[in-house]
């Protein structure tokens, strides 16, 4: 599955799960233990993939951070002799 399914996916069992609890009475525990647990459910699945995401994201600006280092010493060094001429 992909992420963006994978995304998709926990988006709409948290729309299913809003609109459970929107049609819930106060009186009703036995639904409202499973509204909870499905919730903690959702919630640890949205904290693992918000966790994923932030590693990408560190991953890729250690990347940039990296290339745009190694850009910098390459433009640092003294052009050789056989660069300069060129025609």
């Amino acid at each position: 599955m992909s992420s963006k399914n994978h995304d998709d996916e926990l988006f709409r069992r948290l729309d299913r799960l809003m609109a459970m609890a929107k049609t819930i009475r106060r009186r009703d525990r036995r639904l409202v233990l499973s509204l909870e647990s499905d919730l903690q459910a959702l919630r640890t699945a949205l904290h693992v993939r918000s966790d994923a995401l932030v590693q990408k994201m560190n991953i890729a600006g250690t990347g940039s951070k990296a290339s745009a280092a190694y850009s910098r010493i390459a433009s640092l060094r003294p052009r050789t002799a056989a660069a300069t001429t060129i025609k």
